[in-house]
């Protein structure tokens, strides 16, 4: 049996989610695309918790066109970037 290459976690954009779907389907593999789709249902909840964060106090941060949500019953974690510069981490920098 042929050894599968490793595939890490990956995260597809609207679109291609959205083209992989539509080539399942359309190739009869019917219980993939209702996979995908029901991932991709779920991504507009995830929208719902991004629209929230810059209503945030903390307003110090940069989010991706399409940040990783972990949701859950209560709310949801988003992945965001905060810059924090080499002082505020206590960063020694050769001069």
């Amino acid at each position: 049996m042929p050894t599968l290459p490793a595939f890490s976690p990956a995260l597809l954009f609207h679109k291609e989610a959205k083209a992989v779907h539509d080539a399942l389907a359309a190739s009869g593999h019917h219980a993939l695309a209702s996979m995908i789709a029901s991932k991709a249902r779920r991504s507009e909840t995830d929208r719902q918790f991004i629209a929230a964060l810059p209503r945030l106090d903390d307003s110090d941060f940069d989010v991706d066109d399409e940040p990783v949500v972990s949701a859950s019953e209560d709310g949801a974690y988003v992945m965001v970037w905060r810059w924090v510069a080499n002082e505020e981490a206590g960063v020694a920098v050769e001069a």
